[in-house]
């Protein structure tokens, strides 16, 4: 899969040079302004060439090195108010290309940090700092150079990529049960199965969901916007159906004293039922 950052050129932009500035780390905000935003990016030697239409946030762009890819970002203020500026900042990167939803769900799975989506076969990363009662400029900087230096890798990862190699360990649509929609919340447009929540152990409601929210887990999914946490696998085991759930990585009261990796994905039915009924807990 080849993968392509927004062209710094089709955008008007020209590379250019600033001096880096630490000079602010200390201090302390709790809004942020069309003024800090910028000085954010420019303090990281990155360049600016414009503001962003109808929002307040900018477009910026920075290469490494000659021989290597430019990589166009934007930063976004959220929660703005008309006086005080804005109360949480997003940061986010487009790839363009025949992403999958699966990709998508792959990176979520492997960097917690960032927020992938594919739309139309582009990818989008994300990532949203809220400023709660302050946040250091120090910290804020961090957080754009740790969203910036995932893309990186996963742009790393895709240019090195044959197109014809397949990522088997990956979970795909066809290997999701997704169940029925027999849930309390069914098609309300929100997934409710715990599958899909990384702290699904929680809510109890969400455990009573798992494969009960078919179409609106498979329609979320789809779109690339859920990441699936837990997967039970099949019920193939040898002592899969026997009411105690012999998957080891589980634990509480509802598993079994069996200690080998011998029923891993392997006893799905028991395993269901005593996690909704929450006598197991993940890992």
């Amino acid at each position: 899969m080849k993968l392509y950052t927004i062209s710094a050129l089709a955008l008007g932009l020209a590379f250019g040079a600033h001096a880096e500035d630490t000079s602010r780390d200390n201090h302390l905000v709790t809004s942020l302004t069309q003024s800090d935003i910028r000085f954010v990016s420019e303090s990281l030697d990155h360049t600016v060439r414009r503001d962003l239409e109808d929002s307040i946030g900018v477009l910026a762009h920075y290469q490494e090195d000659e021989a290597s890819s430019e990589l166009v970002y934007a930063m976004q203020g959220k929660a703005c108010q008309d006086e005080t500026g804005c109360l949480g900042l997003e940061i986010f990167i487009i790839f363009e290309g025949a992403f999958t939803p699966e990709q998508a769900n792959d990176i979520n799975r492997r960097w917690s940090a960032i927020k992938a989506t594919e739309t139309d076969g582009s990818l989008y990363l994300t990532r949203y700092l809220i400023l709660d009662d302050g946040q250091t400029v120090g910290n804020i900087r961090t957080n754009v150079l740790n969203a910036l230096a995932i893309a990186e890798q996963i742009q790393a990862e895709q240019s090195t990529t044959s197109e014809d190699t397949a990522a088997t360990d990956s979970v795909t649509l066809a290997d999701i049960d997704f169940g029925e929609d027999a849930g309390d919340y069914a098609n309300d447009g929100a997934c409710d199965d715990a599958r899909f929540e990384s702290d699904g152990d929680d809510w109890s409601y969400q455990r009573n969901h798992v494969l009960r929210d078919a179409t609106d887990c498979r329609t979320l999914y789809e779109a690339g916007e859920l990441t699936l946490y837990l997967d039970f696998g099949d019920n193939s085991g040898e002592y899969a159906n026997d009411n105690t759930c012999d998957d080891n990585r589980f634990t509480g009261e509802g598993r079994s004293i069996l200690q080998t990796d011998s029923h891993v994905k392997r006893d799905a039915v028991d395993c269901i039922v005593a996690y909704r009924a929450g006598t197991i807990n993940r890992p």
